[in-house]
């Protein structure tokens, strides 16, 4: 469903003769959940109360919102109370949100933003944008059917450049249709997504296999609180020399180790603790697969590999951010909600909330593993 909530007349009719004028070529693109179009010109709190309802009937639904009641007045980076509120109530849903604004920009939990006198073009553009990223969080409606053993997961080959631009420029993709790219991400040369905390992560691929051809279908890393690796660090600065925006990333540290750490500061006693106790913690992140693969497991795959190779190396704590949404996925893994501790994160501007691996799930794992041969530890 579209919806417009917006106060200026003008704008609301210039918005429903655009859409009126480019509904045949969104419909082949755009996914049939969100073709219908509602207009609500009424207060902001019917709005609320409206979406509710219309959540309320299907949690499977889609819905975008269209409206210059989401920033702040006068063009802000910030969203405004409706915006949040939108946020913390619709969070579990496929629910996408366009900015109206005088000067578009990228603005905190909110997915794309527009000028009110864009052009068809940009319009199609950005709701394009947003029902992609919709579609991609949304369970697949006929997930790809895969033979079991055409994926294999295994550990990134940290020393081939060839895969590891597949790797990097997978996470690019992925995160450029949820949104969570700065727009000189985005738009960089290499088109490849990486920063620092790649040079102290455990990394793993899934890969597929249709005959003798080989893909990169799916990432993962476990960012850890340890050394970074430098033969790794100077592979990764050899591939992006030639792109400033990525070298910057790869250059500029995270002060307190892991990025969760950077981002809620609701972890104030956890990092306290950690750093009392001296623990080798570790944070998953980048759990990415292609979008035609998605429905098929492999997030699972991905998740349970990444979490025994890096309790296997010794990591005692694992943490992680995600979206509402996809809270459920990681609470089969042994992940439990950390209370009270919700907010953006750092590199990503969207709110998140923070988990951490129950300790008798990691024990559990721990006592799985195999014994380290004799002579090899």
């Amino acid at each position: 469903m579209l919806v417009l909530a917006i106060s200026c007349p003008e704008t609301r009719k210039r918005f429903q003769d655009a859409l009126a004028r480019i509904d045949s070529r969104m419909h082949p693109q755009m996914s049939a959940r969100v073709r219908e179009v509602v207009e609500l010109d009424n207060e902001q709190r019917g709005l609320i109360e409206s979406l509710k309802t219309y959540f309320g009937r299907d949690n499977g639904k889609m819905a975008v919102l269209i409206s210059d009641w989401l920033v702040r007045p006068g063009g802000d980076r910030e969203a405004n109370t409706l915006a949040r509120e939108c946020q913390a109530e619709f969070g579990q849903n496929a629910f996408g949100t366009i900015a109206i604004m005088p000067r578009p920009r990228r603005v905190e939990d909110i997915d794309r933003t527009i000028n009110s006198n864009c052009t068809d073009c940009d319009l199609e553009n950005t709701l394009r944008l947003v029902t992609d990223r919709l579609d991609y969080i949304s369970p697949p409606a006929c997930p790809r059917a895969l033979n079991a053993h055409s994926i294999t997961v295994r550990s990134l080959r940290t020393n081939n450049e060839t895969e590891l631009r597949e790797y990097f420029s997978l996470r690019h993709s992925v995160y450029s249709i949820m949104g969570y790219l700065e727009e000189e991400v985005e738009d960089s040369r290499s088109k490849l997504e990486v920063n620092e905390a790649d040079v102290h992560a455990i990394h793993l691929v899934a890969l597929h296999r249709d005959g003798k051809q080989e893909r990169l279908v799916g990432t993962a890393r476990v960012v850890t609180n340890t050394e970074p690796d430098g033969s790794f660090q100077r592979t990764l600065e050899a591939i992006v020399r030639n792109d400033p925006v990525a070298r910057q990333h790869l250059d500029t540290p995270y002060s307190l180790g892991l990025p969760i750490f950077q981002s809620h500061k609701g972890m104030n006693r956890i990092i306290q603790e950690v750093f009392a106790r001296d623990k080798t913690c570790g944070e998953l992140s980048r759990v990415i697969v292609a979008p035609e693969f998605r429905g098929c497991g492999i997030s699972r795959m991905l998740i349970g590999e990444a979490l025994r190779k890096s309790i296997g190396k010794g990591v005692d704590r694992l943490f992680l951010e995600c979206l509402q949404v996809h809270e459920a996925l990681y609470q089969e893994h042994g992940f439990k909600r950390i209370s009270g501790v919700v907010g953006p994160v750092v590199d990503v501007g969207r709110t998140m909330i923070a988990m951490e691996m129950r300790a008798e799930s990691i024990e559990r794992i721990r006592t799985e593993l195999p014994m380290p041969l004799p002579g090899r530890m």
